[in-house]
C-alpha cells in the first residue's frame, strides 16, 4: 500500500494489535462484464466485507479494469484489521483473495482450548460448504437430465415427421452444432431410440 496511515489510524492499529487483532493485507480480484458493472460488483463486494464487525478495513487501493479477452478485470489492495485468526480464515474462504500478507503481529500464541475452537469452526465451515456443492452438483445433476430429455424428444418429433436425415439437417432442426449433437445421436442408438443407415437418422420401429 502506498498510502500512509494517518495519525488516528495508527491509533486504532496499536490499540486493536494490544487487544489481539491481525494487521494484514490482501488483493481480492473479480473478472466479469461490462466494465462498469465490474468496478461497482468489487466496491459492493467490500462494502459487505465493512459490515463484519470483526474486521477494520484501515486502507483499500482499487486498480481500472482491464480488459482480458471478451472480459474485464480489475483487483483491490486492502489492509485490515482482522479480529483472529479464525476470523481470517473464514475471511480467506469467503472472499478468496488472492494473495494475503501477515503484516504484524510477526508471532502468534494460542493455548489449546483456543486452538481446537479454530479447527472446530473450520470444520463447520468445510462441512456446510460440503453440503452447499453437493446440493448445486444435485441440481446440475437434474437439469442436465432434463435437458437431455428435451433434447431426445426433440430429436424424436422432428425425426417423426422428418425421414432419413443426416447429421447436420438435424443439427439445424434442433439448434444444436453438429459436433456436439453428434455423441448425442449415438446415444440414442445405443438406447435403441433410432437408428442410423447409409449416414441417414430415422426412428427404430417398436
Amino acid at each position: 500500500m502506498a498510502k500512509k496511515l494517518d495519525k488516528k489510524t495508527k491509533e486504532l492499529v496499536y490499540e486493536k494489535l494490544d487487544q489481539g487483532y491481525i494487521r494484514c493485507a490482501a488483493i481480492i480480484e473479480i473478472m466479469g462484464t461490462p466494465k462498469d458493472y465490474v468496478s461497482k460488483t468489487l466496491k459492493a463486494y467490500i462494502d459487505k466485507l465493512k459490515q463484519n464487525k470483526n474486521i477494520i478495513v484501515i486502507k483499500e487501493n482499487y486498480a481500472k479494469p482491464k480488459k482480458h479477452e471478451q472480459m474485464f478485470t480489475t483487483f483491490v489492495e486492502i489492509e485490515m484489521l482482522v479480529k483472529d485468526a479464525s476470523e481470517l480464515a473464514f475471511f480467506c474462504f469467503d472472499y478468496m483473495p488472492s494473495s494475503i500478507e501477515i503484516i504484524e503481529p510477526e508471532k502468534f500464541f494460542y493455548n489449546a482450548p483456543d486452538f481446537a475452537a479454530f479447527f472446530n469452526d473450520m470444520v463447520a465451515r468445510l462441512h456446510r460448504l460440503d453440503t452447499v456443492m453437493k446440493s448445486l452438483k444435485a441440481k446440475s445433476s437434474s437439469l442436465e437430465r432434463n435437458a437431455g430429455l428435451l433434447l431426445r424428444n426433440n430429436i424424436m418429433i422432428t425425426l417423426k415427421y422428418n425421414k432419413d436425415m443426416g447429421l447436420e439437417d438435424l443439427a439445424k432442426a434442433t439448434g444444436i452444432p453438429a459436433q456436439q449433437l453428434s455423441p448425442f445421436l449415438e446415444k440414442l442408438i445405443r438406447e435403441k431410440w433410432i437408428k442410423r443407415e447409409n449416414n441417414k437418422y430415422n426412428l427404430r420401429k417398436k
